[in-house]
């Protein structure tokens, strides 16, 4: 029932919100510049843990629902060698242009943004790092750097590419992937061999959303195939997007069996 969902949620932010004043600032990462180019990066995300079982949701001992989501929460990531405590907002403003280069579709942008959400929900259950939910490095979880970071790689468009990815991630304020209205462990990779690889056939263990699909239009990618193939194509978010699939759709074809929604939304 979505109201499980919104429970989860809510413990998520009961756990990790904390008031933006008491908040810590953040290795810089050595991603190109997307006015250079216009591939992903090699980062990956995690392996799938679907043997773990996910804790049952308590009630929530919030009074209210939050009204913003991303702004009002405060999440534990290992950033180099210590944990800092970083608004869900700028996290993703940060994580979605470490992950994927700004001038891609808006739409495309849009699915990774709701993609690293959904990924930082269900860590918050299951963290990677103990009191860390994620670490910064995308050998291991996902690639983070403050997005002000980027401003001197990319001089005078850093302005138009930062609004980019704020709008991509504004626009999708609280919005995450469920199967069975639960996060999933949105999983994502640079570009596939022509087909999306099952997280059975890759790590051993039957996930229902992470099965493989079409994904003929990554043979576009100039440098072949990269990543472990699971979930969601970032190449092939690309192409879909400027095929004119909304990120929604981009979403529900490389998860299988899901629904985007919002939590602001839930009944």
């Amino acid at each position: 029932m979505k109201r499980t969902l919104i429970v989860s949620f809510a413990l998520f932010l009961a756990a990790f919100a904390i008031p933006l004043l008491a908040a810590g600032q953040p290795e810089g990462l050595s991603e190109p510049s997307p006015s250079e180019q216009i591939l992903p990066s090699p980062a990956e995300t995690p392996s799938p843990s679907p043997g773990e079982a996910s804790p049952s949701p308590l009630e929530s001992p919030l009074t209210s629902e939050p009204e913003l989501p991303d702004s009002g929460t405060v999440i534990p990531i290992l950033y180099g060698d210590e944990v800092i405590k970083v608004p869900l907002r700028d996290y993703l403003y940060g994580a979605v242009v470490a992950e994927m280069p700004a001038l891609y579709p808006e739409d495309a942008l849009k699915a990774q943004a709701v993609a690293i959400r959904t990924l930082v929900c269900y860590a918050s259950e299951q963290p990677y790092h103990g009191e860390a939910i994620l670490c910064s490095d995308w050998q291991c979880c996902l690639a983070y750097a403050p997005l002000e970071d980027n401003r001197l790689s990319w001089g005078e468009e850093y302005e138009t590419y930062a609004a980019m990815v704020r709008s991509a991630v504004d626009g999708t304020d609280g919005e995450v992937i469920t199967y069975r209205d639960e996060p999933i462990e949105a999983v994502f990779f640079a570009a596939s061999p022509g087909r999306t690889r099952s997280a059975a056939e890759v790590w051993g263990a039957e996930v229902p959303y992470l099965q493989s699909v079409d994904s003929s239009f990554d043979s576009e990618f100039p440098d072949g195939p990269r990543g472990h193939a699971v979930g969601m194509s970032q190449f092939g978010a690309r192409q879909l997007a400027l095929d004119g699939l909304s990120y929604k759709e981009i979403l529900q074809w490389y998860y299988t069996d899901v629904e985007v929604v919002n939590l602001l939304a839930v009944p």
